[in-house]
């Protein structure tokens, strides 16, 4: 991973380790199966195995269909048992579904948060490093803003539109098919600002 050297600062918790979980499939049709990684950490040997290409990721690669990866800092279950956000998220998932016939204008979404109360050195150090990995991944448009993890709903102490929900289904988009328009900051369903370094 290109990238992960310029995340790893990031990382690191007082809470607890971080977790990778990776969703992929293999097989075509009614063969296709998910991939089971078992336990994955931030580290080399677990990039390895959910990455494509390495050597690690020899199993039908031409079969191998990537949908998503996640790490949390401190892991999921942490987070859920403690009703607490992670200090640290990472969401890599391929595009949105482009309708036939149409050029995507990128090829994955990126979502990467920080708690709200880290300090601001490394926020804006988080900041850096998302703007030299927008350059590294020629991404087309990279955008940030402050908010919360979930907004409130409901007298349960429940939230919808939860960061790690951004990147499925329209979440972030306002159109279904966020390729049918050129991208801008118009493309998003919430107000967010050009990411600056």
């Amino acid at each position: 991973m290109k990238i992960e050297p310029l995340l790893a600062p990031f990382v690191s918790s007082d809470r607890g380790k971080p977790t990778v979980r990776s969703s992929q499939t293999s097989g075509v049709g009614k063969e296709s199966r998910s991939i089971a990684f078992g336990k994955m950490g931030w580290d080399s040997k677990s990039h390895l195995r959910w990455t494509h290409g390495s050597p690690s990721g020899a199993l039908e690669p031409s079969l191998r269909r990537f949908l998503g990866m996640e790490a949390w800092t401190p892991s999921w279950t942490v987070c859920v048992k403690e009703h607490d956000a992670p200090d640290f998220y990472f969401h890599l998932l391929r595009a949105p579904h482009v309708q036939h016939g149409i050029e995507p204008l990128f090829g994955s979404v990126l979502v990467v948060a920080l708690t709200a109360g880290a300090p601001v050195a490394r926020r804006d150090d988080l900041r850096s490093a998302m703007t030299a990995i927008a350059t590294l991944l020629q991404s087309p448009l990279a955008v940030c803003k402050r908010r919360a993890w979930g907004i409130a709903s409901g007298s349960t102490g429940g939230f919808r539109d939860a960061v790690q929900d951004l990147g499925v289904g329209r979440g972030l988009f306002r159109e279904e098919d966020p390729h049918a328009k050129p991208i801008s900051l118009e493309t998003f369903s919430e107000q967010w600002s050009l990411l600056q370094a």
